[in-house]
């Protein structure tokens, strides 16, 4: 029965594609501060001041499907923590104040600029690359020396999708990569689930930056990436929010493990990206990008897209 949904699903978004050409720019909405989009295969809005800042609103039009959790939560690509070395700048940068503008190709600027407590210049550039994929392009200028500068990125979905990411097979198993349920079990109960790079970056964590209030978290560290890449799918109609970087710009996934009914970390349904991950000195600039993908999306077709993605030119 999914097999065939995705298949209709196929067929219809193909269809789409023919019968007229997609609208790939953000507009400004009747709400100060938002904006909206509608590419054909997707629609919603993001807002962009204020408090919880992030896109509330992303429906999957062929299935009507909704993909971000907004209301209690702020949903998609909401920039999270600002952290280094035994350090957290603020509490939230979601928060901040911004500047944000329509660029004259239909992409979404949005810019934090620097204050006394947090003194660095964030910039991002949202552009949907498809009617099926957004991009992202985030630039960091501090005002000061950050070690191992970490830029939280955090995403949040309806209860129901299921967390997975890609992963190396363990040392003691024999496979290859592939993605792995992060499913609940007692050793991890009450804690995030943490999927590092390496073993050097997986220490980052412990360095007392995610020890501040409010709320600190404490991590279990699971297995290591494959690569940056994963997703919370939709198990009734196999809809996927497919989060992806290139292997020098993420350094880790974090996810609440999921779980039925749900606890006080399940509960979250969220999906997290550490991005940039080393020193960055006052005046230097630095990048990271991630890529969304929405749709009927397998595990086959999930990697299919990365090694797509990693051809392709990088911006900037």
């Amino acid at each position: 029965m999914k097999a065939c949904f995705v298949c209709a699903l196929t067929t219809l978004l193909a269809g789409q594609a023919l019968a007229a050409e997609p609208n790939l720019g953000f507009k400004p909405a009747q709400e100060s501060g938002y904006f909206q989009f509608d590419t054909g295969t997707v629609r919603g809005k993001i807002q962009l001041t204020g408090k919880f800042q992030g896109i509330p609103e992303l429906v999957f039009v062929p299935a009507n499907v909704e993909v971000a959790m907004g209301g209690r939560l702020p949903g998609l690509f909401s920039f999270y923590r600002a952290l280094s070395t035994n350090k957290r700048y603020d509490a939230a940068v979601r928060d901040w104040p911004t500047a944000s503008k329509v660029l004259p190709d239909g992409a979404l600027e949005v810019s934090f600029p620097p204050a006394e407590d947090h003194p660095l210049q964030i910039t991002a550039i949202h552009r949907w690359v498809r009617p099926d994929t957004l991009d992202v392009v985030i630039t960091v200028k501090p005002q000061q020396d950050m070690p191992q500068f970490e830029l939280f990125m955090s995403n949040y979905f309806p209860p129901g999708f299921q967390s997975l990411v890609y992963v190396k097979p363990g040392n003691h198993s024999r496979g290859k990569p592939s993605f792995v349920p992060a499913d609940w079990s007692p050793p991890v109960d009450g804690t995030y689930l943490y999927f590092p790079r390496d073993r050097q970056v997986g220490l980052m964590i412990f360095d007392g930056r995610w020890e501040y209030p409010p709320n600190p978290v404490q991590w279990s560290v699971v297995r290591y990436l494959a690569a940056p890449l994963a997703m919370r799918r939709d198990p009734k109609s196999g809809i996927a929010a497919l989060m992806m970087s290139p292997p020098e710009d993420c350094f880790a996934i974090a996810t609440p493990y999921n779980r039925t009914p749900p606890d006080g970390v399940a509960g979250h349904n969220s999906l997290y990206q550490s991005l940039i991950g080393h020193d960055i000195a006052a005046g230097e600039t630095a990048y990271a990008r991630i890529r969304l993908v929405v749709g009927p999306i397998t595990d086959e077709k999930a990697v299919e897209l990365y090694e797509q993605y990693l051809k392709e030119p990088k911006q900037p």
